[in-house]
């Protein structure tokens, strides 16, 4: 605790070079700076630099001053000090305020409760949190990282909902840390999409809890690493892939809207992603408009997965009762909310018809990864 008989230390938020006081005398001496250049033995471009604050002054220099403008070289060599004293002190004061204004950007409260980065107490211990979560060391090596991508990221999302790239980026980032530390073999993309087929199978099953450990187990055996990240607001992403080297996928899928029929969609989706689209580009999906040779190819992909084209073209004629839809469900092999969801993809019918028979989740069943780096 601090002794309140203790004078306070003034702090100013400025620092002043002892090039100030130098053109101070100069002025009150009407000395020119090429005569002082040449009084202590220095070029005008030096003393220039001097007055700036850009020439430190050493202690042989502090012996000229002395002698032409007077004071004591100790003044000189103390004035020097405090300048540069003031002027790191400001400088991490700087940084600091930097810091809290970039971390502005993030919803960190969110990111604690999702498990992303431990609580804090402070706006810059938050900011501090968040450095660590990128895994960088201040604010410029962020930008010069992650701030254009995340920049770009969020721009390729549709527009009908708020999209922020703190939130996308930290989304992000968390999905690469876990996607990281997910033991895995090498990539096989033959392999992959051989095992297509059974996490197709998967989708009658019930439960998260069964069915997101094997299909984590599929996909790592090729791999993959699938990543289930909730999304904090101002990132609406249903899932997005990426290779993390040449030898390791990242799949990061958010249940979102927590359907079977959404998140085997974005499953496919993004699976066609990773074996049509090469190793050189981040996929980020939100569900909105496609706009892309990609996500078209990809939506096109996952749909052929779900549904084989004999089956699509049974499905544009099969009568739109329940249980027409599970007879046809079973013969397909899928559950059948993946059904409903194409018929209302395909516009047979609306959103918000028949949506019983869809699975929906609640987060208790689908755990998202927390694991505080």
């Amino acid at each position: 605790m601090p002794d309140p008989t203790s004078p306070e230390v003034f702090e100013p938020d400025w620092a002043v070079p002892p090039g100030a006081t130098i053109a101070a005398l100069l002025a009150a001496r009407s000395l020119s700076r090429e005569s002082f250049a040449g009084a202590i033995g220095e070029s005008v471009e030096t003393v220039q630099r001097l007055l700036l604050g850009l020439e430190a002054v050493d202690h042989s220099l502090a012996e000229r001053l002395s002698r032409c403008l007077g004071s004591s070289r100790a003044f000189w060599v103390a004035r020097e000090a405090q300048f540069r004293a003031d002027s790191e002190r400001l400088r991490h004061q700087q940084e600091a305020e930097d810091r809290v204004a970039w971390a502005k950007q993030f919803p960190v409260r969110e990111m604690v409760s999702l498990g992303w980065i431990p609580d804090f107490r402070s706006a810059m211990a938050a900011a501090d949190e968040c450095l660590k979560l990128f895994g960088v060391p201040d604010v410029a090596t962020w930008k010069a990282r992650y701030g254009g991508a995340a920049a770009a990221a969020a721009f390729r999302m549709s527009g009908s909902v708020r999209r922020d790239p703190g939130a996308v980026s930290a989304w992000l980032r968390w999905a690469e840390i876990v996607a990281e530390r997910t033991p895995c073999d090498s990539w096989d993309p033959d392999g992959f999409r051989e095992r297509l087929g059974a996490a197709r199978r998967l989708s009658w099953k019930k439960d998260p809890t069964v069915f997101l450990p094997a299909l984590r187990r599929l996909c790592a055996e090729v791999g993959v690493a699938v990543v289930v990240a909730r999304t904090p607001r101002g990132c609406p992403a249903s899932g997005a892939t990426r290779f993390l080297s040449t030898s390791k996928a990242m799949m990061v899928l958010s249940f979102r809207y927590r359907t079977d029929d959404q998140f085997w969609f974005t499953f496919f989706h993004e699976a066609g992603h990773l074996l049509l689209h090469g190793h050189d580009a981040l996929f980020l999906e939100d569900g909105g408009e496609t706009t892309s040779d990609e996500e078209r190819e990809a939506n096109e992909f996952a749909q052929a997965l779900i549904l084989s084209p004999a089956c699509m073209a049974e499905l544009d004629r099969l009568p739109l009762d329940k249980d027409s839809i599970m007879h046809f469900a079973r013969r397909a092999g899928v559950a059948p909310g993946l059904v409903v969801g194409q018929l209302q993809h395909r516009k047979r019918i609306t959103p918000d018809r028949l949506n019983g028979l869809k699975r929906r989740y609640d987060w208790d069943q689908i755990a998202p990864d927390r694991l505080i780096p």
